[in-house]
């Protein structure tokens, strides 16, 4: 398996388990939210420690349409035959 074959399952990942993939990405966005805090609180932030927080609300936002997607494909599907 070369490199493009790995990276493309790890995006295939997220359409074959939406709600799990989903989670992790909550967590990550809260991992991130929790370190900026340390580092700025210690005072060893800088002025790199602010791009951890767009990192972070770019997982939360992912984490949202993937939710949405699982919703949608676990409605119920009603068919009239």
């Amino acid at each position: 398996m070369n490199g493009y074959q790995a990276i493309k399952r790890v995006f295939q990942l997220g359409s074959h388990y939406p709600r799990q993939v989903a989670a992790v990405r909550i967590a990550v966005g809260i991992w991130l939210l929790t370190l900026t805090v340390i580092l700025y609180s210690s005072g060893h932030g800088g002025d790199w420690g602010w791009l951890l927080v767009p990192a972070a609300a770019l997982h939360f936002a992912l984490a949202y349409r993937l939710f949405r997607i699982a919703r949608k494909n676990s409605a119920p599907r009603i068919s009239f035959q």
